[in-house]
C-alpha cells in the first residue's frame, strides 16, 4: 500500500473516531477518559495529514531531506501533543514547574524553526538564493536553541531566564533583516550597498546583545541601536523589491516609489525616536514627524503590495502542472504513413512492424531545474541562468 494511501486511511478512521467519541461524550456526558479519546483521533488525523506534504518532498531526490526532516518534526510534534492529552508528562518530569506550558511553547517554536528550514529547501538549490537559504537555517538553528534555553532552563539560571527570550528575539531579528539582503547575491553582483545594510544589522543586534547581558542605558545608544536597525531594514525591503519582483517596464516607478517611502519612513522613525530622546537638542516639531512618519508608512506598505500583486500578475503560468505525465505522442509511422499514438519508450507500428523509439523530456533548468515550458525570455526566471546553457549539456 503506498505510504500517501495509508496516511489518508489513517486520516479518515481517527476522524471517524473522534467523532464517533465526541458524540459519546456529547449524549452520555462521558468523563475525561472520552474527551481525551476525541482529542487523540483529531491529533492523529491532522499528523497524518501533515505527513502527506512531507512524503511528497521524500519524493523528490533534491529535498528529500526536507520530507524527512518535516514527518521526524511531525512525529515528535505528535508525541509532544499525546503527552499532553493524556496529562503524562508532569508525573514523569516532576522537578520541571508548568511542564505543559513549556511543551506547549516547544511544540510552536519547533514547528515554527522546522517550517522555515524546509521552505529553504528549494532555494537552497538556486544559486542566486543559497546563501541566503544557508544563512536562514543557520539562524533559525540559533534562535530555536535560544528559545528552548529560555523554555526549560530559565528555572535553573537565576536571573538570567528572561535575557535568553531576549537574545532568541535579537537573533531573531536579525534573521529577518540579515537573509533578505543576502538574497540574488552572487558572484557577478553589483549592489555593494547591500552590506551597508547587513554590517548595520550585525552591528544593531550586537549593541542588543550587549545590552541584555551587561546592560548600559545610554540613550545616545538607543538612538543609533534604531538607526542601525532601520538601515538595515530599509537595504532588505529594498534588496527584495529588486530580487524577487518582476516587473514590466512601464511598472518600474512603483518599485522606486515604494523604496522612497520606505527611506522616508526610516528616516522619520528615527528623527521621531531622537525627538524624544533629546527634547531640546533637536529642533524639529515631533507632532509633524509623527505624520509624516504615517503618511510615508501607509505609502510603504500599499505599494508594497501593490508590488507582490504585479509579480504575481507578470509572472508566466506553466499551461500544465508540473507533474503532469507524457506518457503518450500521437505521430505518422514513416513508412506505412498511418496516424496512430504509441506510448514513450520502446514500441512498435501495429500496421507495419517498424520499431519506433519515442522520448520526451521537458525543458528545465541546469542549475536549479525551473521548468521552463512556454517560457519567452533568455534567463531562467527562478536563478537567472542563461537558456542557451541548455544547448551546451544537450538538454
Amino acid at each position: 500500500m503506498p505510504l500517501r494511501t495509508l496516511f489518508l486511511r489513517l486520516m479518515l478512521w481517527s476522524l471517524g473516531l473522534a467523532a464517533a467519541t465526541g458524540v459519546l461524550a456529547v449524549l452520555f456526558q462521558g468523563g475525561n477518559l472520552v474527551w481525551r479519546l476525541v482529542g487523540t483521533g483529531f491529533t492523529t488525523a491532522l499528523a497524518c495529514g501533515l505527513m502527506i506534504p512531507a512524503s511528497l518532498l521524500v519524493d523528490r531526490e533534491r529535498v528529500r531531506w526536507a520530507g524527512l526532516l518535516g514527518m521526524g518534526a511531525v512525529i515528535a510534534e505528535f508525541l509532544m501533543a499525546m503527552s499532553l492529552i493524556w496529562e503524562v508528562a508532569q508525573p514523569v518530569l516532576a522537578p520541571i514547574q508548568d511542564v505543559e506550558i513549556k511543551i506547549s511553547l516547544t511544540m510552536v517554536f519547533l514547528g515554527f524553526a522546522v517550517g522555515v528550514t524546509m521552505t529553504c529547501a528549494a532555494p537552497l538549490r538556486a544559486p542566486l538564493y543559497a546563501i541566503a537559504a544557508k544563512t536562514a537555517i543557520g539562524l533559525i538553528v540559533l534562535v530555536l536553541v535560544a528559545y528552548l534555553t529560555a523554555i526549560w532552563w530559565s528555572d535553573f539560571i537565576r536571573g538570567h531566564g528572561d535575557d535568553w527570550w531576549e537574545t532568541a528575539n535579537a537573533l531573531l531579528v536579525l534573521g529577518v533583516l540579515a537573509v533578505p539582503s543576502l538574497a540574488g547575491l552572487s558572484a557577478a553582483d553589483r549592489r555593494f550597498w547591500r552590506w551597508a545594510g547587513i554590517l548595520a544589522s550585525v552591528v544593531a543586534c550586537s549593541m542588543w546583545l550587549i545590552e541584555i547581558w551587561a546592560p548600559v542605558g545610554s540613550d545616545l545608544g538607543f538612538v543609533v541601536f534604531y538607526g542601525l536597525l532601520s538601515l538595515g531594514a530599509v537595504v532588505a525591503h529594498a534588496n527584495l523589491c529588486l530580487v524577487a519582483v518582476k516587473l514590466m517596464p512601464g511598472q518600474h516607478w512603483v518599485r522606486g516609489g515604494t523604496i522612497a517611502a520606505t527611506i522616508v519612513t526610516a528616516l522619520m522613525t528615527v528623527s521621531y525616536i531622537a525627538k524624544d530622546k533629546f527634547p531640546t537638542a533637536i529642533p524639529i516639531e515631533a507632532e509633524m514627524v509623527g505624520r509624516f512618519m504615517e503618511a510615508s508608512g501607509i505609502i510603504a506598505a500599499c505599494g508594497t503590495l501593490a508590488l507582490l500583486v504585479l509579480a504575481r500578475m507578470n509572472r508566466k503560468v506553466d499551461a500544465e502542472p508540473e507533474s503532469y505525465l507524457l506518457s503518450e505522442v500521437s505521430l505518422v509511422c514513416p513508412r506505412c504513413r498511418k496516424k496512430q499514438s504509441l506510448p514513450t519508450g520502446d514500441s512498435t507500428c501495429p500496421s507495419c512492424g517498424l520499431r519506433i523509439s519515442i522520448r520526451v523530456e521537458e525543458p528545465r533548468c541546469v542549475k536549479c531545474d525551473y521548468l521552463l515550458r512556454g517560457l519567452t525570455s533568455d534567463r531562467c526566471p527562478e536563478c537567472g541562468t542563461p537558456i542557451a546553457a541548455l544547448v551546451a549539456v544537450g538538454r
